[in-house]
């Protein structure tokens, strides 16, 4: 009786073993169930339905609250996941911090399916998607704070409701010449006016170049044009000795200085559209690095996708997933970001911003940029929640952007 007792017991030993070698191959999830489904067969002998729904009562509500069920996922998403055994947000971020090791985890996914997933999964443990709106007053408050981006032209700054808005996304497109770059490089001059003295917000620019229109030399004229601007105003304004000698050490600080204000402009050149993705996946980290960024501009964002793409419905795709970054990006920073947009021609001659209507909810607000009468140049607010639809003219000097009695009556106009 012994030696099949021991032949017996060799066999189930190395069952055994080739079980557990099974199981540790399997998904994690997978693993912490196989594992606990042997342990309640151990002490129960058999599985009874009711008695293994029973025993796992305290398990299935604890999934229940952090089930992927109740994640934003797309049903082809969630159906992958739970095809390798992920079932709850834990068994998702206990062993991934990274998409790739997602992918190698589930190789049906996509990157960007287990960017969005990882994204999800995040958001639900912080119990962002679950704690609720804010009230209108609070935000209310809070766009009262912001300090708009004041572009050197008291009448455009006028139909913008003070200038451009920090929070949201701010389009300009027009026509060739017409200063769209201008604009986007006199904001970037502008929003590191000293917040003390002037009410700027003393931050810094992420200028992303995709046309290579981006010129140090004239962004050089625009800083010194912004000191000689400040410098006339201080001299205009009414106020005592004292303040007037503060505002001055102001100017001549190294704060505001024209090698300074160049220091502060960080310059992205994107020559191809996977580096201007790549740019723009990454300009969240961008940020966090550098707190003091308060603007990023796109000059140009329909460059790259006008010409790199054949096929419409990835364009779209893949611009409608950029403008969503950019708008979290706004938000979340409480920064302004500025689109440079391109303009097309439609049937009949007419001018119409590129990138087509499926575009058009992108930014917050859209300026048109046109030439008027004279080679005088007209911004229009053509699109925005809360301003009304109004023209404002305005001019290019060697200083920069400028109302136009005033450029017209102190300068010679920059060509």
């Amino acid at each position: 009786m012994f030696l099949p007792f021991c032949v017996h017991w060799g066999k189930f030993k190395i069952r055994l073993q080739n079980k557990r070698e099974r199981d540790s191959c399997l998904p994690p999830r997978r693993r912490e169930k196989t594992m606990h489904h042997h342990q309640h067969q151990h002490q129960h002998g058999n599985y009874n339905n009711n008695n293994h729904a029973a025993a796992n009562n305290s398990y299935s509500s604890w999934q229940s609250s952090y089930s992927l069920n109740a994640l934003p996922l797309s049903p082809t998403v969630r159906a992958k996941l739970q095809f390798c055994g992920f079932n709850a947000v834990q068994d998702v971020l206990r062993h991934h911090s990274l998409p790739v090791q997602l992918v190698k985890s589930v190789p049906s996914l996509t990157l960007d399916e287990a960017q969005d997933v990882l994204k999800a999964c995040r958001c639900g443990l912080d119990g962002f998607a679950l704690r609720g709106a804010k009230s209108a007053s609070e935000l209310l408050k809070k766009e009262q704070e912001r300090i708009p981006l004041m572009t050197f032209c008291a009448q455009v700054d006028g139909i913008l409701g003070g200038g451009v808005q920090t929070g949201e996304i701010t389009e300009f497109c027009g026509a060739p010449g017409v200063g769209k770059t201008q604009i986007g490089m006199q904001l970037a001059v502008s929003v590191q006016l000293p917040k003390e003295f002037f009410c700027g917000n003393e931050g810094e620019c992420v200028y992303v170049d995709t046309e290579g229109s981006f010129t140090c030399d004239r962004c050089e004229d625009m800083a010194i044009g912004a000191r000689r601007k400040l410098e006339e105003r201080v001299q205009e304004m009414r106020c005592s000795e004292e303040e007037r000698r503060e505002y001055e050490e102001c100017l001549e600080s190294n704060m505001f200085s024209v090698d300074s204000i160049l220091k502060r402009i960080h310059v992205f050149r994107c020559h191809e559209v996977t580096e201007l993705l790549a740019c723009l996946d990454h300009m969240p980290e961008f940020v966090k690095e550098h707190p003091k960024v308060k603007l990023v501009v796109v000059d140009s964002i329909a460059f790259h996708f006008r010409q790199d793409f054949d096929d419409m419905a990835l364009r779209a795709s893949i611009l409608a997933k950029t403008t969503n970054n950019l708008m979290s990006l706004a938000k979340k920073h409480e920064l302004a970001v500025v689109t440079i947009n391109q303009a097309t021609t439609k049937p009949g001659g007419r001018l119409a911003p590129a990138l087509g209507e499926s575009y058009a909810h992108a930014a917050t607000t859209r300026v048109a940029l046109s030439w008027g009468e004279e080679g005088t140049r007209i911004a229009y607010v053509a699109k925005s929640p809360r301003l009304a639809n109004r023209k404002a003219m305005y001019t290019i000097t060697r200083d920069g952007v400028r109302d136009v009695v005033h450029a017209a009556s102190k300068r010679k106009k920059f060509t």
